[in-house]
């Protein structure tokens, strides 16, 4: 025995030490499934080799056990008789107790040194038992022996349970075809057992490994001392598989192979677990990128859209110009020469006939850019806000830690902080932002210093300045005697001067009312992509941590892989 310890330790000491490394990057992930498996496979290592006896009620588990000991130390019948788990040991006496709700029942066996047989309940008993057995015993088998009756094919519930043992668990099982004392002739058993093994593979896509056996002629063979019964009972097959096939380094190479299986299975689930999180992040990316492609394009379309009020604007200040034309061309007249002295009489008449329509049209044009303005950064906010709701798919989850929550967590943070800003835009402030930069082009076209006066009041005041320098400069021609002479020139270059202001007008205004819009606008695309940010570095660094994550898991894998390769 220490010779073989010796040959096989380095090896189970390696599996324990790619354990606690699969282990690192699975808490990582907060799947308390693959927790739970890997404990699984931990625990078993530590402890006896096991022998799982499961299947139905009434299929002859206990009947079988006893047979295999030659005594009936399990209780027999046709109903349900095993309401617990039962586990079987070596003892130097016999001894049974009850040990975390499994009951343990020492005898003094020498075959059973280093190893347990454990007998469950019926598959189909209750569902408290049934989920006993597939959480509890199955996970710590290293060996299941699946009874099925011969009086009856497999059933729905033996073919779920051996599905999961199979695929979920990647145990070695053995079938035994019990009761096989039914049939009368050689050629009736080998019938019945090529039956067998044919619905079982077809079922399951796998040749399977069956031992048919009777446990009753077996039993009355060995208590009897009827040979030709326990020869005919196929239970010495049975009994050289378990005791002698299974032998000391027999049971260590399976149970090293057993968990290099289960932790090859485990590592494929974690790689496929990181592959989809890698995907996800992936996908968010690129649903990320084609957002702030889109976004780009909804500034422009909002930006085209808001030309209709700079379109509003300048036909206002045509009509303005227009009418000042006119205005000037009626005024400056050798009739008017005395009138032309009055400057505030003008500069009131030009108010009424000229600005006064043209001021009121132009502050609504403003007021209505104002709420375009503010719909348009709301509409901004809600196309992300949206985006966050539909694109990024959220992910249903069960626990509080790893990339699935963090990830939900920082989408809902970033979504939550966006929908509070869309609350804050202040239309008084994007109103402000447009009137000053009217207000400023205003006085930059027209030299006049109009400080805090509405946009109306200094159009007013700006070309009402204007009309007085005209007025001026008349004065003194007022007096001459070549005024008559001279006025037809003068009006000219007034109405000239007055129409070059009113397009410089047209052109600052609308350029600088267009600009500042633009520049709110981007205001708010910066903060809707600063939200993005977060998200993106938390991107950028998972991606790095799984992808690292995902090679050491690989790393992992190959090594169990040779461990495996050597004890197969």
């Amino acid at each position: 025995m220490q010779i073989i310890e010796e040959k096989y330790s380095k090896l189970i000491l390696e599996e324990k030490a790619l354990l606690e490394s699969l282990s690192s990057e699975i808490k990582a992930l907060s799947y308390e499934e693959f927790d739970n498996k890997l404990n699984a496979v931990k625990e078993n290592l530590e402890n006896l080799f096991s022998i799982v006896f499961i299947g139905e009620f009434s299929t002859g588990k206990s009947s079988i056990i006893n047979a295999l000991l030659g005594e009936k130390i399990l209780p027999e019948g046709i109903t349900p008789t095993t309401d617990k788990i039962t586990i079987l040991r070596y003892g130097q006496a016999r001894e049974e107790q009850l040990e975390n709700g499994n009951y343990f029942i020492s005898i003094p066996e020498s075959r059973l040194k280093g190893f347990f047989i454990v007998d469950t309940p019926g598959t189909n008993v209750t569902i408290e038992q049934h989920e006993q057995i597939t959480q509890e015993f199955i996970p710590k088998a290293d060996i299941v022996f699946f009874v099925i009756g011969a009086e009856r094919a497999v059933t729905g519930s033996e073919a779920k349970l051996i599905r999961f043992i199979k695929e979920d668990w990647v145990k070695n099982i053995v079938f035994l075809l019990n009761k096989i004392d039914i049939v009368d002739s050689d050629d009736e058993l080998k019938n019945l057992i090529h039956y067998s093994e044919s619905e079982i593979e077809r079922i399951f896509k796998v040749k399977p490994f069956l031992i048919p056996i009777s446990a009753k002629l077996a039993l009355q063979g060995k208590k009897g001392a009827y040979p030709e019964l326990y020869s005919r009972s196929g239970m010495a097959r049975l009994e050289e598989y378990i005791f002698k096939t299974l032998g000391e380094e027999e049971r260590i190479k399976l149970k090293i192979k057993g968990s290099s299986e289960l932790a090859l299975n485990l590592c494929a689930e974690t790689e496929k677990a990181l592959s989809n999180h890698l995907d996800k992040i992936s996908l968010d990316t690129e649903r990320l990128r084609e957002f702030e492609s889109g976004l780009d394009g909804m500034k422009g379309e909002i930006l085209e859209n808001s030309r209709q009020f700079t379109e509003r604007i300048r036909s206002r200040l045509l009509e303005f110009k227009t009418r000042g034309i006119e205005f000037i061309d009626d005024l400056i007249r050798f009739e008017n020469v005395f009138k032309l002295v009055r400057k505030e009489k003008i500069a009131k008449e030009f108010e009424y006939k000229v600005s006064h329509q043209t001021v009121k049209e132009l502050e609504k044009d403003l007021e209505a850019m104002v709420a375009w303005a503010e719909r348009s950064s709301r509409t901004l906010m809600d196309s992300a806000i949206d985006f966050y709701r539909k694109s990024i798919q959220p992910e249903s989850l069960k626990d509080g830690t790893g990339f699935s929550f963090n990830r939900m967590q920082l989408i809902d943070t970033v979504r939550s902080e966006l929908e509070m800003r869309r609350k804050q835009i202040d239309p008084a402030m994007l109103g402000g932002n447009i009137v000053d930069s009217a207000r400023g082009a205003v006085a930059s076209v027209l030299g006049v210093q109009v400080g805090s006066l509405a946009l109306g009041a200094a159009v007013i005041s700006a070309f009402s300045s204007l009309i007085v320098d005209v007025t001026g400069i008349l004065t003194t021609i007022a007096i001459m005697a070549t005024a008559f002479a001279i006025l037809p020139k003068k009006r000219r270059d007034a109405m000239k001067e007055f129409s070059i202001k009113v397009d410089t007008l047209i052109e600052e205004l609308t350029t600088s009312v267009s600009s500042q819009f633009e520049r709110d606008l981007d205001g708010v695309k910066m903060q809707i992509l600063d939200s993005l940010v977060p998200l993106k570095n938390f991107y950028k660094t998972q991606q790095k941590k799984l992808t690292e994550s995902k090679r050491k898991v690989e790393e992992i894998e190959s090594k169990f892989v040779e461990i495996k390769n050597k004890v197969s």
